[in-house]
């Protein structure tokens, strides 16, 4: 998603982020890679082969999406034109539905002219640089298509074509904008999106772009007809709210989506399983590299790249702002996701900056994720620091990089170098509460809390006194987040799902784990297994998302250190290859749709006479989210447990709490342009507790600095941790903000 192209001119100031307000986020892979239904009621499809690769001209069965009903549906489009390495393909059918007024306003024609200016700006400007930094996606020439072996009278050679070739589908993605653009949920929409079903569909590498508005969304240049009556008009209709005005420029907007998504389709190949920040980082600096953003822009300003100027605080606060995970992707959820691609953007320019594009080339190529992948590409480029301490100079340097600009790299305990990143301007806005409102610190993302006194002032170097921090050791255990199912259901069905439950029915109460996305939701209770062991007995009713989402039944013998998953005749290890870790090492379990209430006995002879701890749990992806799991009649070697109410059930943080690997905590200070800048990481002792004060503070923030704040850190070197840690940050006696 562009922010302003280099090059073009500045929105105005009722335009900023406005890319941010009107662009519907989809990820790396939309619906995480997972298969979508395909509407079948179509009979009109080809149904004579094709005589070898199509010409421009002639048409051929695509797939089409329908992301509001979550669906897939045949239909036709045309080819429209063909580069050195790509083909746009356009759907026949493109019209909002009847009485939309963007239909009257021509909004979802594109002309030959713009076929070919989008042909060229591919193959002569993405296509080489991204071949160059990235990598070059395997040919496939759809003669492997998988889509002819399900759909009847297609034909086996519909897809057939130039291997090299990318295959973009031009269509009017039917999203909630698409229905209902005049609701909240339709105030945004999916420009363009990468789906690796469709490659394994077709057996050709596809793109997906939106049809919607070409005229004012393509090129460095296209006309404002915003103020015309019958735009006016429309955008009232629309209910469309300042910066999604129908007709504003929006100048290389699918361009730039394009070069986003493209680097993904090529990640796919190289590390489909690649984490979130690392994979969307990549594809932002992919915009900077072929030229369409330019990050150096400052955050404040009105051309500001609206990832940027989201994480570090210069849009609505209904965005978010600098308190953001790196590693944790979508932990604020909403439109705070926005964040997150900010926080990865900038530090992948950070990357760039210390060691060159060629950084970011070995680590898209990279087939270790996340942290793991990023020490051994630090390792490579003989860096000599941590992946960790990485993270927290990275952190520093968006409070200190403009300031540091602005006095000629003038730094007090450290290297300026550290803290500096040659293509942004980067500076936190202090007076966004998003940088640190939230209780607790996210894993590997800090707080950044300004210091002021007991009314709210913001603090200058010399009036502080003191400064003590106090971090905790473990994470807040989570309350018990199963309850009670009054009438839990006799059944599931085929269409039931979280947002749309199975009926009521009329058994015994059972313990229900909820449904959504993200979930780890245990129930667990101390209990002895009698000698000779027995069995673990209950019965059991799930609907979860099969492969990906799984409800277990687990055991430990060391206190919540550890678990093992129990085996019964319906468990199964089996499991998509994409399903997350957590789920993958926690297997055996439940998954898929039970249909009824099923008995299930899980053995216990290895615990003879032991107590032991039993639980039962629920894991899902952020992906679909089924109807969850149920639990009822639960007995040990004859003993019954409650399943009728929460009483003596406790959650898994709550038997054993999440220890805190580590706390950082920098100190920067800076005054105006010419003005010494100052750094210093405050030293803690194994309770995560220090302290500085009298000469010992002076020493390390001066006495002139007229902004001086912390940034706090919970450090999680593990990327497996979802909760903030909590701690106390003192000045003068008087609690900051946060914590």
């Amino acid at each position: 998603m562009p922010g302003a192209p280099a090059g073009s001119a500045p929105p105005s100031d009722d335009d900023r982020g406005r890319a941010a307000k009107e662009l519907k986020q989809t990820g790396s892979d939309y619906n995480d890679g997972k298969r979508l239904g395909i509407e079948r009621h179509r009979g009109d499809v080809h149904g004579q082969p094709p005589k070898g690769p199509a010409k421009v001209g002639q048409s051929r069965t695509w797939l089409g999406l329908d992301d509001a009903q979550g669906s897939l549906y045949l239909k036709d489009y045309t080819l429209r034109g063909v580069g050195d390495n790509i083909e746009v393909w356009v759907a026949d059918d493109r019209a909002f539905p009847e009485g939309d007024c963007r239909n009257e306003l021509g909004l979802t024609e594109v002309t030959d002219a713009q076929i070919s200016n989008f042909i060229a700006e591919f193959d002569n400007t993405i296509y080489p640089i991204e071949s160059e930094e990235f990598s070059v996606p395997p040919d496939r020439d759809g003669k492997q298509a998988v889509l002819p072996e399900l759909i009847p009278n297609l034909p086996s050679s519909e897809y057939k074509g130039d291997g090299d070739n990318i295959v973009v589908l031009v269509d009017n993605v039917r999203d909630a904008n698409f229905y209902e653009p005049a609701t909240p949920d339709g105030q945004t929409y999916i420009a363009g999106f990468f789906y690796s079903v469709f490659n394994e569909y077709f057996d050709r590498n596809v793109m997906s772009i939106d049809v919607f508005d070409w005229l004012h969304r393509t090129g460095t240049n296209p006309p404002d007809d915003s103020t015309d009556p019958a735009y006016v008009a429309c955008n009232q209709e629309l209910n469309s709210a300042p910066g999604r005005q129908v007709g504003a420029p929006r100048p290389l907007l699918y361009e730039g989506t394009f070069a986003h998504e493209y680097q993904h389709l090529l990640e796919y190949y190289e590390d489909a399983d690649e984490v979130s920040w690392v994979n969307e980082g990549l594809s932002d600096y992919a915009q900077t590299l072929v030229g369409y953003v330019d990050p150096s822009t400052p955050p404040d300003d009105p051309g500001a790249d609206s990832h940027l100027a989201c994480f570090m605080g210069y849009l609505d606060p209904a965005f978010g702002g600098s308190e953001n995970s790196l590693t944790l992707w979508g932990d604020q959820g909403g439109p705070e996701t926005l964040c997150d691609y900010g926080a990865a953007y900038s530090f992948m320019e950070y990357l760039a900056s210390h060691y060159g594009s060629d950084f970011l080339s070995v680590l898209h190529r990279e087939d270790a994720g996340g942290l793991e992948g990023l020490q051994i590409v630090l390792d490579q480029f003989g860096a000599g620091v941590s992946a960790q301490q990485t993270i927290h100079d990275w952190a520093a340097a968006m409070a200190l990089d403009a300031a540091l600009d602005a006095n000629g790299g003038d730094l007090n305990g450290g290297d300026a170098a550290r803290f500096q990143a040659d293509s942004l301007s980067a500076k936190i806005n202090w007076d966004n509460a998003e940088a640190w409102n939230e209780n607790g610190a996210p894993p590997n993302g800090s707080d950044y809390v300004r210091l002021r006194d007991g009314s709210g002032a913001y603090l200058s170097a010399g009036e502080i006194e003191s400064i003590s921090f106090d971090g905790a050791t473990e994470l807040e255990p989570k309350p018990v987040e199963w309850v009670v199912d009054a009438t839990p259901p006799d059944a599931t069905a085929a269409d039931s799902s979280c947002g749309s439950p199975p009926a009521d029915g009329t058994g015994a109460a059972a313990l229900y784990s909820g449904c959504g996305p993200n979930l780890d939701r245990s129930v667990v209770r101390a209990v002895d297994v009698p000698a000779g062991g027995g069995s673990l007995t209950f019965d059991a009713l799930w609907d979860a998302e099969a492969g990906w989402d799984f409800g277990y039944v687990q055991v430990s013998t060391d206190g919540g250190e550890t678990w093992q998953s129990l085996a019964t005749a319906d468990t199964t290890s089996e499991h998509d290859p994409g399903a997350i870790p957590t789920v993958v090492d926690n297997l055996p379990g439940f998954s898929g749709d039970s249909g009824g209430w099923r008995p299930q006995s899980a053995d216990l002879s290895a615990y003879s006479g032991q107590s032991v701890l039993v639980a039962f749990r629920y894991i899902t992806d952020p992906g679909v989210d089924e109807s969850g799991f149920w639990v009822r009649n639960i007995a040990v070697g004859g003993t019954a447990l409650p399943s009728n109410t929460l009483d003596g059930w406790q959650s898994m943080t709550q038997v054993n709490p999440i220890p805190v690997e580590g706390w950082t905590v920098q100190l920067v200070a800076y005054g105006p342009a010419g003005s010494p800048a100052w750094v210093h990481t405050l030293a803690l002792d194994g309770s995560f507790d220090g302290s500085l004060s009298g000469a010992a503070l002076d020493a390390v923030i001066g006495d002139t600095a007229e902004t001086v704040a912390a940034i706090v850190m919970f450090d999680d070197p593990t990327e497996s941790v979802s909760d903030p840690a909590r701690y106390t940050l003192t000045v003068d006696g008087v609690t900051q903000p946060g914590g």
